[in-house]
């Protein structure tokens, strides 16, 4: 399949899709074994594993944009293995034998990225950790309480000789963490899927129906039927879309990273109440992201929640608290997109035998390695394989309702206003923020 290099629509503005590689204009049959929607990691992933498991599947992929326009294309490049739920939580939940089960198929599905990733030099995987540091006590505090048996404290002297955050306390490292260009992944993972015979279409919108797909309302026949679309698909009241956004310096002179550090290329973040997430680029910048956005009422996307000027501007200027150094530094990128997140902060993974629908998603900024074990899950379960991944406690879970709106418009804002608010709190006194006794059990993570 011939392969052009080609811009992309909105999802350009992402430091990691300026450019990208296309499938060449072709028409689709009439019938496939599986018609999977949607072109990001959870529709390719889908793909790649049922044809590992079963080569002879006839598979087609439909994607109404450009592959990657969607979170695949827009993330901070973390390949780790948190999960949305905070893992004290989770034990409550499910017990400890399977919250230990999930984080080792988590852990081991990075591995096989990786192994994916090992002939892709322009992916950039690396398997050196994840960074999490505090500058306030009550950020130290609540770091202590989640050292656990993958990660270790770090005093505030050794946090430096890693990275030097001014005004760092201390900090958790976790060295299950890969970095990666997550743009670079899903063009390789697209490439190896046309090379074992799955069909990519793009600009193809497409809508599960009885038997099959209606793909730019013709009618595709399709025994087993996929939905992969994220954020992007209907959601009701069972997921909203939460957006993050993100911006990216110019390359970085070594003179710079010297006062910097991270040559190993992990992941850091505060650990503040307000999500961010940075990462070192295999370009030598700093691609740094974080929430703010606000909700839109009835979970409706909105092209300008990608762009808020506000949010862009707190971000580049909690980067430069960090480092300093960075004052005078050019941003060359700013950008955003929106993630799914269910009431119970969890993924899903359903398949229906009867229906022949399987769907996927939900991974509330944690897709990059869900995304993976997710439809390793589900093409286990379309194909009836025996795994033991199968047993994870969400799979064909019933999926939590939000409340109706405007209760879900005034309680979600809320909570991002809040947790803003929280950290500016903290920052002042130096303890835990009261505002978060009122945001934890809310969330429920």
């Amino acid at each position: 399949m011939d392969r052009i290099v080609t811009p992309v629509s909105r999802a350009s503005n992402s430091l990691w899709s300026s450019s990208r590689t296309s499938s060449s204009k072709k028409t689709p049959q009439d019938t496939y074994d599986v018609a999977i929607i949607g072109g990001g990691f959870s529709g390719l992933w889908s793909a790649y594993h049922l044809n590992k498991l079963d080569p002879s599947l006839k598979i087609a992929i439909f994607e109404a944009e450009v592959l990657g326009f969607g979170a695949s294309g827009r993330n901070g490049g973390w390949a780790s293995s948190e999960y949305p739920v905070y893992k004290e939580t989770l034990k409550k939940r499910i017990g400890s034998a399977r919250t230990a089960q999930l984080f080792e198929a988590l852990d081991g599905s990075i591995n096989e990225i990786g192994v994916f990733s090992s002939n892709q030099k322009e992916v950039g995987f690396v398997k050196s950790g994840s960074l999490y540091f505090a500058r306030n006590k009550a950020q130290l505090e609540r770091l202590k309480a989640k050292v656990d048996g993958s990660s270790y404290f770090l005093g505030a002297n050794e946090v430096k000789e890693k990275l030097k955050v001014e005004g760092v306390l201390g900090g958790v490292f976790n060295p299950i963490c890969a970095t990666i260009n997550p743009f670079s992944l899903l063009n390789s993972l697209a490439s190896h899927l046309e090379r074992v015979g799955v069909s990519i279409f793009e600009g193809s919108w497409a809508s599960p129906t009885h038997g099959g797909a209606l793909v730019n309302s013709s009618f595709i026949a399709a025994p087993v039927v996929v939905q992969a679309t994220e954020a992007f698909g209907s959601p009701g009241r069972e997921f909203i879309p939460l957006y993050s956004l993100m911006v990216a310096t110019e390359p970085l002179s070594d003179s710079i990273w010297n006062e910097i550090g991270n040559p190993e290329r992990f992941t850091f973040a505060e650990n503040s109440h307000m999500v961010n997430y940075a990462q070192r680029t295999t370009d030598n910048r700093i691609a740094i992201g974080g929430r703010g956005a606000t909700y839109p009422f009835g979970s409706k996307l909105k092209t300008s929640k990608e762009s808020t000027a506000k949010v862009h501007e707190t971000i580049r200027a909690l980067l430069k608290s960090w480092f300093p150094v960075l004052r005078d530094v050019n941003f060359t990128h700013s950008w955003g997109g929106a993630v799914a997140v269910t009431r119970n902060w969890e993924p899903y993974v359903q398949w229906n035998p009867k229906e022949g629908f399987g769907r996927l998603g939900g991974y509330a900024g944690d897709g990059v390695t869900m995304s993976h074990l997710s439809a390793k899950v589900l093409a286990h379960e379309i194909l009836d394989k025996d795994s033991e991944l199968r047993k994870l406690h969400f799979v064909n879970s019933r999926i939590r309702k939000w409340e109706p709106e405007p209760i879900r418009y005034l309680g979600v804002n809320a909570l991002v206003k809040l947790s803003g608010i929280a950290d500016k709190e903290e920052r002042l006194t130096g303890r835990a923020s009261l505002l978060n006794r009122v945001i934890e059990p809310l969330i429920l993570r």
